[in-house]
């Protein structure tokens, strides 16, 4: 059985958008059972949208990747930010990490598993005091 461990927005962009680390990210994916929050499906849909908007992506390829991300999350254990509001709290204030990152490495400590980034910013402030691995 595979190790748990919980996936960023970042890295789940990466398994169906063409990125830099996609190879990283689909290595990553394999060794893992994946776990992530509830609002991860927001975020990959505003990674969608600025693609299109932003940067002139032709929208139907880029529906095509949203789509496999989304199902990528359905297949994901999901957790609910609500329920690591103080938690992610916490550790935003400690880290001196934002909220919103806050909520995936709050997961990673709840779950007892390493949360899997490309964020290297975040794994900077937290990688000290928290369980959390570059892709």
């Amino acid at each position: 059985m595979r190790d748990r461990a919980v996936f960023d927005t970042g890295v789940i962009v990466a398994l169906y958008f063409e990125e830099d680390a996609s190879e990283r990210a689909v290595t990553a994916a394999g060794k893992y059972n994946p776990i992530t929050l509830d609002i991860a499906a927001a975020e990959v849909g505003n990674v969608a949208w600025k693609r299109v908007v932003q940067f002139g992506e032709d929208k139907d390829a880029i529906w095509q990747s949203l789509s496999k991300c989304l199902e990528f999350i359905q297949s994901c254990t999901q957790i609910s930010s609500m329920d690591l509001a103080r938690l992610a709290y916490d550790i935003a204030l400690e880290n001196r990490t934002t909220f919103y990152d806050s909520l995936f490495l709050a997961a990673a400590e709840s779950e007892k598993v390493p949360l899997l980034t490309l964020d290297r910013k975040m794994y900077e402030k937290a990688k000290g005091n928290l369980n959390v691995q570059m892709v």
